[in-house]
């Protein structure tokens, strides 16, 4: 019954949070496929909102979300949460993460996903549940930020950092009357 308890509490929404956000991007590739070699400047987008949240262990909280991210125009994937996490005693970081990846294939292979942009923050610099909505909110996890796209059935992968982020973002639970 206490397991059941528990269960119920950590699966509960953190908060309610009615997040819509627009990202943009830069990624300085460092680690390269195909027409995309180490040193490619490249600009990428993120649009989502979140419809939920739930606690889950090491500190972490997931946000659920519908929306997108594209990465040089022609690579989209959907993008379906949002994680943070904070107060442990490893970084903190938010995690923007789509699966269904289309438009990245080299010799045979399928960048489907997952892609994943990561931003870390030293330990205690997030300490919320929620993710950032102010564009300071962002910038505050300056540790390392990085971008991936997968290919789920081999090691490859595209990879760069994360060179500039602006985030608009809007709470609309927050400005609710």
């Amino acid at each position: 019954m206490l397991r059941a308890g528990l269960f119920f509490l950590l699966t509960v929404p953190t908060q309610a949070l009615a997040l819509s956000c627009t990202i943009s991007f830069g990624v300085t590739v460092t680690h390269g496929i195909g027409r995309y070699p180490p040193g490619t400047a490249l600009h990428g987008t993120a649009e989502f909102a979140t419809r939920g949240s739930f606690r889950q262990e090491g500190g972490a909280t997931a946000h659920l979300a519908t929306g997108t991210m594209t990465l040089d125009g022609q690579i989209t994937g959907r993008l379906w949460t949002v994680i943070t996490t904070s107060r442990t005693q490893a970084a903190d970081l938010i995690g923007l993460y789509a699966q269904d990846v289309e438009g990245l294939s080299f010799v045979g292979q399928d960048f489907t996903g997952p892609m994943a942009i990561t931003l870390f923050g030293r330990r205690g610099s997030w300490p919320h549940d929620r993710p950032p909505v102010t564009q300071a909110e962002w910038d505050s996890l300056d540790l390392r930020r990085v971008f991936q796209l997968h290919a789920p059935t081999s090691p490859d992968m595209l990879g760069g950092d994360i060179t500039g982020l602006d985030a608009a973002c809007l709470d609309s639970a927050r400005n609710a009357p």
